[in-house]
């Protein structure tokens, strides 16, 4: 164990300082800043020279700690059961907008206490639960169980680790078992190895963290990875876990050593109910969905509205999301455009719907005049408004940095927030907020901000669709720049259709699949890739199952560069 533990410390060493890269967590008040993910250009990667399907990996880590859902969904599937251990870590920090950055997944003493006492809470209760052992068991133990014991680790082993164990590895993991009779107040023998084998196993780097050791160059100059490191990676963007037995198979056999072999599973894999999970986390965070959880509404305007309606909006927009990828096969415009809700009894007054409702989330066409998919939805909508008010500046910069991946920076730290009131000729939320930002020192970036915030004015604080507010019409109107060109719009529906053909939301969409991917910022590199990610997406119409497998055949993917990410 002292021998784990300090191969971890080894491990942690070499993630380096935390830095958390200034993201802008908080929620920017009037200004810019609402946790922008850093997206920067959208991987346009200005001054880099593509040349025609020419591509290279960009610099990557080789260790990359799991993130706590990894760690979970890992233990999961490793043992048939969902300990949700992580629920005691804390929370992964999001380092330029994603939780599985690289860059941020350090490994601190707390964190490494917090394995320790996962590892010996879950070893506890697989030797507990005989169900459970039986189905890790390969064998019957028999005499002392040693060999029941060796074939065990080797087995299990091969899991955890991602690929077979070496000899040595093997042989440590036996005397680890060995040591393990009398280290434990319960359970025979046996079970006690088995137990200290687990809470070895789990507690190794190797399982920690995605480890990738091959080093031989190739012709290019660039380093080929070995099929089991392709099957994690694999398993970790499609899953958010690790390699089935069929993966490990693939990789075994050599399957996965060119594009077709790697295609073919990728196509497995995203038809797999497993792919709900990296698909969910991954528009959980680029959503931002984690401000619909505890959503705070004035009583007085909102009526009824507590925890079971911002819980609602959450499930309303995952279930949308898992309908048209996984059920429907949609692509990136049906997400921004489908007038389809999931409506129960709680989200039914809000969008004006009749019928009969239960607790029940329940597809529901919606009215396609004031409805248009993802950015229409209660739960944006909500989550980017005040307690008894709109904000259009929340809703102009997500537009802004999350579908147009505009740079924007954080508003300056002694900005005064506080809008003017509604009198004279200022009448409505447009009004204040014109007037509020109308200095020129703040025309920069509210000339961004400000138009797509606008269009979304017919929508009230908890996402309702209003005529007029206050009895004062709503001007929901506007231009703005997206990308080289100018679109004028009529309100949010319309800005939405527009912005859902738009090349720069849909590149966008891919850089944002891309960091998360490959689990790390933006290189220049990487801008040529795009660039022919971006080409044969806009031929299939942006199909998002495509993408995903579209992502398993790139050079980055498949490869490593000899320069490696700083961590």
């Amino acid at each position: 164990m002292l021998l784990v533990a300090l191969a971890l410390s080894s491990a942690a060493a070499c993630s380096g300082p935390n830095g958390d890269g200034g993201t802008g967590a908080g929620d920017g008040g009037t200004g810019a800043g609402d946790g922008g993910s850093g997206a920067g250009d959208g991987g346009s990667g200005a001054g880099v020279q593509c040349a025609p399907g020419v591509t290279a990996p960009g610099p990557t880590p080789r260790l990359t700690r799991l993130t706590h859902a990894q760690y979970d969904n890992s233990i999961r599937d490793l043992f048939g059961k969902d300990m949700k251990a992580s629920a005691s870590f804390l929370a992964d920090p999001a380092f330029e907008g994603f939780d599985n950055n690289a860059k941020g997944l350090v490994v601190s003493d707390r964190l490494a206490r917090d394995y320790r006492r996962a590892a010996e809470a879950i070893a506890a209760d697989v030797v507990v639960d005989q169900a459970v052992l039986g189905d890790i068991l390969p064998c019957a133990p028999e005499g002392d169980g040693a060999a029941c014991a060796r074939q065990l680790i080797r087995e299990l082993g091969k899991r955890v680790y991602r690929r077979p164990l070496s000899a040595e590895q093997e042989a440590a993991y036996v005397a680890a078992y060995a040591r393990g009779d009398g280290l434990f107040e319960s359970g025979t023998p046996f079970e006690q190895g088995v137990r200290h084998v687990i809470e070895a196993m789990l507690q190794s780097p190797h399982f920690l963290y995605r480890v990738e050791l091959s080093e031989e160059l190739d012709g290019e100059q660039i380093i080929p990875l070995d099929g089991y490191e392709v099957a994690t990676r694999l398993s970790y963007l499609l899953w958010n876990s690790l390699p089935d037995d069929a993966l490990l198979a693939a990789a075994e056999r050599g399957a996965l050593g060119s594009p077709e072999g790697i295609e073919a599973e990728a196509r497995r894999m995203v038809d797999d109910p497993k792919a709900v999970s990296a698909l969910d986390d991954f528009h959980r965070q680029w959503l931002h969905m984690s401000r619909y959880a505890d959503l705070s509404k004035d009583p007085a305007l909102y009526e009824g509205f507590d925890a079971s309606v911002s819980s609602a909006m959450l499930a309303e927009t995952q279930a949308f999301i898992r309908h048209v990828v996984l059920e429907m096969e949609g692509d990136y415009r049906t997400l921004m455009t489908a007038p389809v809700g999931f409506v129960n009894d709680k989200l039914a007054p809000i969008y004006g719907v009749e019928g009969s409702f239960t607790s029940e989330l329940v597809e529901t066409p919606l009215d396609p005049a004031s409805r248009a998919g993802l950015l229409t939805q209660a739960g944006f909508l909500a989550s980017h408004a005040f307690a008894r008010e709109t904000s259009p500046i929340h809703r102009g910069v997500f537009i802004q940095r999350q579908i147009l991946c505009a740079d924007l920076p954080d508003p300056p730290a002694n900005i005064d927030t506080q809008l003017p009131p509604k009198q004279g000729e200022i009448r409505t939320t447009r009004d204040q907020v014109e007037a509020h930002t109308s200095p020129k020192a703040c025309s920069s970036c509210h000339g961004m901000i400000n138009p797509p915030g606008f269009a979304f004015e017919h929508y009230d604080a908890v996402g309702r669709y209003r005529e007029d507010e206050g009895g004062e019409p709503i001007d929901a109107t506007g231009t703005m720049a997206v990308g080289e060109a100018e679109i004028r719009f009529d309100g949010a529906v319309d800005l939405v259709k527009q912005l859902a053909e738009s090349p720069v939301a849909e590149r966008c969409y891919l850089t944002n699949w891309y960091r998360y991917g490959n689990a790390r910022q933006l290189s220049r590199e990487d801008a040529c890739t795009i660039d022919d990610l971006d080409a044969k997406l806009g031929a299939s119409g942006y199909n998002i199952k495509e993408l995903l497998v579209a992502l398993t055949q790139t050079k980055t993917f498949r490869y490593r560069a000899v320069e490696e990410v700083g961590q």
